[in-house]
């Protein structure tokens, strides 16, 4: 019988829709406010506090294959994590996807004075609206923090949301979005990463060792390619290596000893 509860207190609901409301809510208040360039400016100068290796560093976790290589690592433990994030990914991908094909919004790189802004990696310059990255980021940090509500569990629900921001923020910080872009990739991301916690609710492949090799296999694979895949930040690459060797190591943990029984 499946453990995950048929109802849910009034506090978790506030974890279902408020991470996406509050992205959403500020999103629309620089729309009006007309600050997208000032905040991309105060918040991209202050990013040189760090050194370039931790952003690149941070932003190559909310791409695609570095956030399922670092869902990876927690196959064997909480297969619903990655179970809920797969299922997220069409529509995170449709969400993503199909706005920058849209609006087809220039970001800062094409729009700015070369030496007004600090970008680190490529110079990125067309389908800024919205950040892909901060989908990804958001999505899996949803994925994660609904499944991690019960009492005991919830600082895991505000980690993940802790890294999802600081992954969102780096892509103001490598100079490649806008703030705008990063609230609503946030917004919109964590209703898709929702959506695949409720589906895996439904849909339990998870709780099988059928299903945990098949979500191993595709994930190992995708941390494999992480290895030969260029993201763009060469700055980055010592996490981007990290995270391909903790996701073939958990992936392949995951296949040889699947867990057969129900998770939260």
């Amino acid at each position: 019988m499946s453990n995950i509860p048929t109802s849910r207190p009034r506090s978790d609901w506030a974890w279902f829709l408020l991470p996406a409301f509050v992205p959403a809510a500020l999103a629309l208040a620089v729309l009006q406010g007309g600050a997208n360039t000032s905040l991309f400016l105060a918040w991209n100068d202050a990013s040189r506090a760090l050194p370039a290796e931790f952003w690149a560093g941070i932003t190559n976790i909310a791409s695609t294959g570095g956030a399922f290589a670092l869902l990876a690592i927690a196959l064997h433990w909480q297969p619903r994590w990655a179970a809920a994030a797969l299922l997220a990914l069409p529509a995170g991908s449709l969400y993503a996807h199909g706005l920058k094909k849209l609006f087809q919004e220039a970001r800062p790189g094409a729009v700015l004075d070369p030496d007004e802004i600090w970008i680190v990696g490529k110079t990125l310059k067309a389908n800024a609206f919205p950040s892909g990255h901060s989908v990804t980021a958001f999505g899996i940090g949803a994925a994660v923090a609904l499944c991690c509500l019960a009492p005991g569990r919830r600082w895991l629900a505000w980690v993940a949301l802790a890294i999802a921001a600081l992954a969102a923020f780096s892509r103001v910080a490598v100079g490649a979005h806008w703030p705008l872009d990063i609230f609503a990739g946030a917004a919109g991301g964590w209703l898709c990463g929702a959506l695949g916690v409720w589906w895996s609710g439904r849909w339990q492949f998870w709780t099988r060792a059928s299903g945990i090799r098949t979500m191993a296999v595709l994930i190992g694979l995708s941390s494999l390619w992480l290895f030969f895949d260029d993201l763009g930040y060469p700055e980055g690459l010592w996490m981007q290596y990290l995270l391909a060797a903790a996701g073939c190591a958990g992936a392949g943990y995951a296949m040889i000893r699947p867990v057969p029984r129900s998770r939260t």
